[in-house]
């Protein structure tokens, strides 16, 4: 996305949420903005405010020098194959994962794994939010990827061990 499409993308939801419209999170799409909006956690990036389980991965994501592009951002993305997650169960969620995309975030694991000097890690995460629908976010270290379901979220964490990919799910239910 070009900077002036993203900046002009950026103030529009400024412009919504000081409105005070009830909306998504902009950054993961989640229905769970407490009003008033202020109520909720500013974004470190941008003048926005986001979910509270957001701002709490930004805090996470910002100490590992790792942050979320915010052109990733469920409501700055360019369109992409979708799947709606939150509608699903923890337990579907996964099962979906794990039949359907684990070959493709392995296939990137080791991609990462073996990249060549310089290789930018938003590049697989660009490559992996494209071919995995549902997928809200892949975090470098650890290499994870994030789901949001109906009840909770799934992470698929990854690592490199004896010359393969190990996999590990987690599911987090939602407090």
């Amino acid at each position: 996305m070009m900077k002036l499409e993203l900046t002009r993308r950026l103030l529009d939801l400024k412009a919504h949420q000081a409105s005070g419209e009830q909306m998504p999170c902009p950054r993961c799409g989640g229905m769970n903005m407490k009003t008033p909006l202020e109520h909720n956690a500013l974004s470190r990036y941008t003048d926005l405010y986001i979910c509270d389980d957001c701002g709490m991965t930004e805090a996470l994501l910002d100490m590992m020098r790792n942050p979320l592009p915010l052109d990733q951002w469920t409501a700055l993305k360019e369109s992409r194959g979708q799947l709606d997650s939150k509608a699903l169960s923890m337990k579907e969620l996964t099962d979906q994962v794990l039949s359907q995309q684990v070959v493709e975030l392995r296939r990137l694991h080791s991609a990462w794994v073996h990249r060549a000097e310089g290789d930018r890690f938003e590049a697989y995460r660009d490559q992996a939010l494209k071919s995995c629908p549902g997928l809200v976010d892949l975090w470098e270290n650890p290499f994870c990827a994030v789901y949001l379901a109906r009840d909770g979220r799934v992470l698929v964490r990854f690592r490199w061990s004896e010359g393969k990919s190990e996999i590990a799910v987690d599911t987090l239910p939602s407090t």
